[in-house]
């Protein structure tokens, strides 16, 4: 992984493993931290910020995204990104959190026509869910960070590796990240 620096001691004794990301602010950083359980089955993915966003916007169907865009959540959003503004700009001794994803398949209806008699064509369309730092997600898309470290399940962790992951660049389970 290219942002991972390492495991460093935080805040209250714990230790995290942190990432520093290339914006045009500078170097920012980021973390993930062990928790009580399930440190198994959470991995860092480090992601390409197009592909990322190119999956995001799979999340919801065309029909539903355009009202959301003119929505009167745009203030709150704004308010959200001025809070991740600052967070951003703690530095190492208190990095922002990593963004937690879901990345999965939904099934994907087209219709098409074979030989001039109609026809439903299945596929399936990947798509990322931003569970936990959308404004984060922006921040960082707006800031110019080619790519950044996600949060993901372990069993999500290969097919958004690659979809959405940086080459060469292996997934880590948190609890070989930060072993006990």
């Amino acid at each position: 992984m290219q942002t991972y620096i390492g495991p460093c001691d935080a805040v209250g004794g714990r230790t995290l493993a942190v990432f520093k990301v290339g914006t045009r602010q500078g170097d920012v950083y980021m973390s993930v931290g062990r928790t009580e359980f399930g440190n198994e089955e959470r991995a860092v993915v480090e992601v390409r910020r197009d592909a990322l966003v190119g999956l995001w916007r799979n999340e919801m169907p065309g029909s539903i995204r355009a009202p959301l865009r003119r929505s009167t959540h745009a203030d709150a959003m704004r308010q959200k990104l001025e809070l991740a503004d600052e967070g951003f700009q703690f530095g190492a001794h208190d990095p922002v959190p990593l963004v937690e994803v879901r990345c999965r398949l939904r099934p994907h209806l087209a219709p098409r026509v074979v030989n001039g008699t109609a026809a439903i064509n299945s596929t399936s369309r990947p798509y990322v869910s931003i569970v936990d730092g959308a404004a984060r997600t922006l921040w960082l898309a707006s800031q110019g960070a080619a790519c950044f470290p996600v949060e993901c399940s372990v069993a999500e962790a290969p097919l958004l590796a690659r979809l959405a992951g940086m080459p060469q660049s292996p997934w880590l389970r948190v609890s070989e990240m930060l072993p006990q």
